[in-house]
């Protein structure tokens, strides 16, 4: 029984460094949002299930919506071009995706055909928000028409 409680001694010192390690090496979330831009009438989109964000103007007098980029693809590599982490956006376009702790990642974001990809600093990473830009009038209709046939 002594030889037991000595060994298990000894063990404990390397059980907390170990341990230390692996806290050391924790995982961070990585929280963001994706939105794109487009014309339709924001009741149209929104009886397709697409989240309105807010009216914009661009062009001095043009105007466009903001809608919430539902169930993109969200990847995210390390600086080692490594995939740590995976997910979608939910119906407002928000994800959240554990990852361990790196310097950087790249963070890419795919949505009906539009990728875009960033590299960005770990603080920037914990709050990333992606604009996927302009979708046509015509380019969303068939992706809507498209979903409502299945």
């Amino acid at each position: 029984m002594r030889k037991v409680l000595l060994s298990v001694c000894s063990l404990l010192p390397a059980l907390f460094i170990f341990i230390s390690g692996v806290s050391a090496a924790a995982d961070v979330t990585i929280n963001g949002s994706a939105y794109f831009k487009c014309n339709f009438i924001s009741k149209y989109m929104e009886k397709h299930g697409y989240s309105y964000i807010r009216e914009v103007s661009y062009n001095e007098n043009m105007k466009t919506n903001l809608f919430a980029a539902r169930d993109a693809t969200v990847i995210i590599k390390d600086s080692g071009n490594n995939i740590v982490g995976y997910g979608r956006t939910d119906r407002k376009g928000n994800f959240s995706i554990s990852v361990p702790r790196d310097e950087s990642y790249q963070i890419i974001v795919q949505f009906h055909g539009q990728e875009i990809k960033k590299q960005v600093p770990y603080p920037e990473a914990k709050r990333f928000i992606a604009d996927l830009g302009y979708f046509s009038t015509e380019k969303v209709g068939r992706w809507i028409d498209s979903e409502l046939d299945w």
